[in-house]
């Protein structure tokens, strides 16, 4: 009689489970975009012979409803924290070190394709008549090598690209990835494959001195942080139960800043924008993250102060900062977005410098740098 009502809860506990998924389904709000994740969720796909045919409507189907499977989210996450602590993070996106720092997986560079790139920065030297400086950011994963499981440390292959840059003529790698090995580790966000804001003072140094330049000392800039701060490789990595961090934040004193952007109207005077601190996405309290063309003018600088024209993906953003007392204008560049010409701008601007600010996996991967004019 037991085993009958034992199997007869069975029947029915697994039955209302059948039936809760699809009511779930149906009833709960219908959404478009996963903050947890940062990214757009699958839309209902439409409905024709052509993708019947090829069996690429079952594949949306199927992508449709694990995107907006109920629970997605905690289904997610456990499989995540699984993989993490079964060791199986080889073939994930991102690693968890030993010290619970969030890295990205390391970049698959091919030799052939950086050297393409390479060439046409070199060749936008020659055309604008500045010698291109590259300032390129180590991967989390690379500085932080002896913090991971010996396999995976050895995937990181940030020395042999650096080294084909520093080897490449016509360009000037500013040396970086040493001090950063030697005294950088905490250097960059535990839930962000970014720096903070001591990476991005370093780096600044290190341009400096390479440009002939003194940097100006950390006394220069008021030191403030913004508790809550989530970066992507948290969102990515679905290890959503990883503590947030402070964004920290480097102002310049005594500068009178003026900021416009080619695809926003108006002038700005900061270089922080804080409605991005209501979003999902803080990065963007930097120069309002990326846009074509940036140009910001400091006027308290000195009449004959050098103008920079910089080419850089989002490391850019939080380098500038601490350029702006030194210059009278930095035009920053993003070529993803910004499909000119480069060397009208340096013409138009008077740049007297040019700088690369990029990460290890943007300068070998981003095509847009091979269409460099």
């Amino acid at each position: 009689m037991k085993r009958n009502v034992w199997n007869l809860l069975t029947v029915v506990l697994f039955a209302l489970v059948l039936l809760a998924v699809p009511l779930a389904f149906l009833l709960l709000p219908y959404r478009t975009f996963s903050e947890a994740e940062r990214r757009y969720l699958a839309e209902p796909p439409k409905l024709s012979d052509e993708k019947l045919s090829d069996w690429s409507y079952d594949d949306k189907v199927e992508t449709f409803l694990a995107d907006h499977l109920p629970g997605r989210n905690a289904l997610v996450s456990v499989n995540a924290y699984l993989t993490l602590y079964t060791g199986r993070q080889v073939s994930a996106d991102v690693f968890c070190d030993a010290e619970g720092y969030l890295v990205e997986a390391p970049v698959d560079f091919d030799a052939k394709e950086l050297h393409k790139r390479l060439d046409r920065i070199a060749k936008l030297g020659e055309t604008t008549g500045l010698a291109p400086r590259l300032l390129i950011v180590p991967s989390t994963g690379y500085v932080r090598s002896d913090k991971l499981p010996k396999t995976l440390a050895a995937l990181y292959r940030d020395g042999e690209a650096l080294q084909q840059i520093a080897d490449a003529p016509g360009v000037s790698l500013v040396p970086l990835a040493e001090r950063f090995q030697s005294e950088g580790q905490s250097w960059y966000y535990r839930t962000d494959h970014h720096w903070t804001a001591d990476g991005a003072f370093a780096a600044y140094e290190a341009y400096m001195r390479a440009a002939g330049h003194e940097p100006l000392s950390r006394d220069a800039f008021t030191r403030s942080g913004i508790d809550g701060y989530s970066g992507s490789t948290r969102s990515r990595s679905a290890l959503w139960l990883h503590p947030t961090e402070p964004l920290t934040v480097d102002e310049p004193i005594g500068c009178g800043i003026s900021v416009t952007f080619s695809d926003r109207e108006g002038t700005y005077e900061s270089l922080f924008f804080a409605e991005h601190l209501d979003e999902y996405d803080w990065y963007p309290y930097f120069l309002d993250g990326n846009h074509p063309v940036t140009v910001i003018g400091n006027t308290n600088a000195a009449a004959d102060a050098p103008v920079l024209l910089m080419v850089k993906d989002s490391f850019g953003n939080t380098l500038a900062p601490y350029l702006v007392p030194s210059y009278r204008t930095i035009v920053m560049v993003d070529p993803r977005y910004y499909k000119k010409s480069v060397s009208a701008l340096a013409e138009q601007y008077g740049a007297t410098e040019l700088l690369f600010c990029y990460s290890i996996e943007r300068i070998a991967t981003d095509e847009s740098l091979k269409l460099l004019k």
